[in-house]
């Protein structure tokens, strides 16, 4: 990264990428008006530099060939049944705002300088969540008052959402990241380190089971490519303090235990299963799953188009009778990535997005765990991790935890 002095276009630049969390928090409202300052300072510099080289770049070309088709697979899906409406014309027309953050960001980002500051806040921000959900969980409501509906949940800044895990999976262990990768003196080593044990504590203690088992495994691969003299305590010691400090407060807080293994306790009640479909009857997002499956057989090509999931589980031919939330099998998306991009937009789709992981992937981790750079190995884990099948995810295409993914999808692709 060329080191430069920092004019106002660079200031604004990091004032906008610094408060993004607090834009996340906030609302979709400012996060889309966030994307969309992006989008303008992107363009923006592009015409002062006149640097069009991103356009050459062989995994934009694919992400725009992904968007053409999600944009005219959603046309062909209205001609051919337009009680669907054009709400799903425009969300894909505006799945633009996601695409551009890949070439925008490290373009943007191209300063040592203005990466620093804008980790800096963030760090400041994720402290900050991390003591108001252990507050929520001791008091019953967080620094500003609020409480969960869900008294078995946290919620904190995110006042009735259930996503504050979610947010910390990402830029609370990708935050820390980046500054151990430098060298730190012991004071900053041992406070890093501490902020990366209790970002994963608070992960489990929000109740959000999904996030628990991302951050889990990528908790796991920190401490496994993490080099020995970056921790203040071995390895070892470092996973078993911070295992019997979560047993502890499976103790203290005996709804946190309840909440994180409920799943397994649903699954494990079910007497005498005759199929694995029933075996997994008392989960609702199975219910999800299941009418995705059967949107996808019904049209295996090309889906039913972006953002049609939520009216076409409604038809009478996805109802099962001897599935016991077929009821309530109708939602926004499937709560699956895959599921999702196999229902509204078929193996066509599907193919495409596969198609950019491995390119994308292919020699960039292999150079990533070559060079050592740690924080780019954990930035490539989080998003395959962000991927994993069969479990419970938000939409690719939704404004927060689409957000997430292209987000850091963009920040993965910083040059060095």
């Amino acid at each position: 990264m060329i080191s430069k002095k920092l004019d106002l276009k660079d200031r604004f630049i990091i004032f906008l990428f610094a408060t993004i969390p607090v834009a996340i928090i906030i609302g979709n409202f400012f996060i889309n008006f966030y994307l969309l300052c992006i989008f303008l300072i992107f363009i923006f510099n592009v015409l002062r530099t006149k640097n069009f080289d991103w356009l050459k770049d062989k995994n934009f070309i694919i992400l725009s060939i992904l968007y053409l088709y999600i944009c005219s697979n959603s046309f062909i899906n209205y001609f051919i049944n337009p009680s669907f409406g054009y709400d799903g014309i425009l969300r894909s027309l505006f799945f633009l705002k996601f695409l551009m953050l890949f070439p925008a960001i490290p373009l943007l980002l191209n300063k040592k300088e203005i990466l620093e500051k804008i980790f800096k806040f963030w760090i400041f921000v994720i402290v900050i969540i991390v003591t108001d959900i252990f507050f929520e969980k001791y008091t019953g409501s967080n620094l500003l008052g609020f409480k969960s509906q869900d008294g078995t949940r946290i919620t904190s800044f995110f006042y009735d959402e259930n996503v504050v895990g979610t947010f910390l999976f990402g830029f609370g262990f990708i935050t820390t990241i980046f500054f151990l990768q430098n060298d730190l003196t012991k004071k900053y080593k041992i406070t890093l380190n501490l902020v990366l044990v209790l970002i994963f504590l608070s992960i489990f203690i929000t109740g959000e089971r999904s996030a628990f088992l991302k951050s889990t495994l990528l908790f796991f691969l920190i401490i496994y490519f993490i080099e020995e003299r970056k921790l203040f305590l071995k390895k070892f010691y470092l996973l078993a303090s911070t295992i019997f400090i979560a047993i502890s407060l499976s103790l203290i807080f005996p709804t946190v235990l309840i909440k994180q293994t409920e799943f397994f306790s649903r699954v494990l009640n079910v007497e005498n299963p005759k199929s694995i479909s029933q075996r997994f009857e008392n989960i609702k997002y199975f219910a999800h799953y299941d009418t995705a499956i059967e949107i996808f057989k019904n049209k295996k090509l090309n889906g039913v188009g972006n953002k049609n999931f939520r009216f076409e589980c409604y038809d009478e031919k996805y109802f099962k009778e001897n599935l016991k939330f077929t009821h309530q099998r109708c939602t926004t998306h499937p709560h699956q990535i895959h599921f999702e991009l196999l229902s509204e937009q078929g193996l066509i789709g599907y193919f495409i997005f596969m198609f950019f992981l491995f390119v994308y992937f292919k020699k960039k981790i292999f150079n990533d765990l070559r060079e050592k750079n740690f924080f780019k190995i954990i930035m490539n884990f989080y998003l395959l991790i962000f991927l994993i099948p069969f479990i419970p995810s938000g939409s690719l295409f939704s404004t927060f935890n689409g957000f997430l993914f292209w987000f850091f999808l963009g920040l993965a692709n910083l040059k060095k």
